[in-house]
């Protein structure tokens, strides 16, 4: 269970109990304030445990209410199929930004499988599922990235939600386009379905109203995450793997282009010499991809891809680079 969720739930236990206590009868031997200092006393102890050793691989509660839950104990099939399935598609992609700044805004998320929440219990006393990531059979001592992933995305929910427009743009503005679709989608699915949800996670915890999320969804409406293939002959002037990043003599230009290189390129640029070799300050076909987020027609944040090179077979550009 989140570390949260846990102290929410001690901490009422503890409330409850101080009541008892000072309510207890006096007694001869005292024995009924005893076994409430007792119980106190152990619940006392599971928090200080639970502050001292966080937990280090992913778990969160996601906690719905509104028009697809009916008491404490039913919610609709079809709503919990997608608001779960499209926060798994939040996840996946802050997972995959954590090491690669620049994935497309769609198609396949490299390294979604290490990405996969898993259904451990539900919330009781609420309609809710407790996520929780697959643990090794080891105790890391670090956050795994799975984990870190789930947390940043609270985190990041809380400070979109926020009332102040211009923390709305500037959260867009440093997310990344294909994290930025995802959460589209899932408060989409939260607004079509007049649900509200909690998301409760170890360290980060966001709530979100009715009004909230119909704000929220206004909002993302007026955002619009786009790709174009664009494709370039030039000279590769050079690439840095390490900082993924390249740079691209445009033919018959003086203009550059500069952006970020997609993984498979910059291992392949690292790995294979005679790859390096066949491109680095020679003529090539350079395909792209850009994408951009825009809202209310305004450009917010673009992002340039190099996906894929190759020899230019261009006669003149051959020529004009000897």
């Amino acid at each position: 269970m989140p570390n949260l969720l846990s102290l929410e739930s001690l901490e009422s236990d503890r409330a409850f109990v101080e009541k008892q206590r000072d309510k207890a009868p006096a007694d001869r031997w005292g024995t009924s304030k005893t076994m409430w200092d007792q119980r106190l006393s152990d619940i006392n102890q599971k928090i200080d445990e639970i502050k001292s050793k966080p937990a280090s691989h992913a778990s969160v509660a996601l906690i719905f209410d509104g028009q697809p839950v009916v008491g404490q104990g039913d919610i609709r099939l079809d709503f919990t199929t997608e608001a779960l399935s499209s926060y798994q598609k939040i996840i996946a992609a802050s997972l995959a930004t954590q090491q690669d700044k620049t994935i497309a805004a769609k198609g396949r998320v490299r390294g979604a499988d290490k990405s996969k929440l898993f259904i451990r219990d539900i919330v009781r006393g609420s309609m809710g599922f407790i996520l929780e990531e697959l643990a090794a059979p080891q105790t890391d001592l670090f956050a795994t990235p799975l984990k870190t992933a789930v947390e940043e995305v609270t985190e990041l929910i809380g400070k979109l939600n926020s009332s102040d427009e211009q923390q709305f743009v500037e959260a867009i503005d440093s997310t990344p386009p294909r994290l930025v679709g995802a959460l589209q989608k899932f408060t989409k699915v939260l607004e079509d379905a007049g649900a509200t949800t909690r998301i409760v996670g170890d360290v980060n915890r966001v709530a979100l109203t009715s009004a909230e999320i119909h704000r929220l969804s206004y909002r993302f409406a007026e955002v619009d995450v786009t790709d174009e293939q664009l494709t370039f002959e030039g000279v590769l002037l050079g690439m840095l793997p390490d900082s993924r990043e390249f740079e691209l003599q445009l033919h018959g230009e003086a203009a550059t282009v500069k952006g970020s290189v997609s993984e498979e390129i910059a291992t392949r640029y690292i790995t294979d010499s005679a790859f390096k070799e066949r491109l680095l300050l020679r003529p090539v076909t350079a395909h792209l991809t850009l994408t951009k987020t825009m809202r209310l027609g305004t450009m917010i944040r673009q992002q340039l891809v190099l996906e894929s090179l190759e020899p230019s077979v261009t006669p003149d550009l051959l020529s004009s680079s000897d």
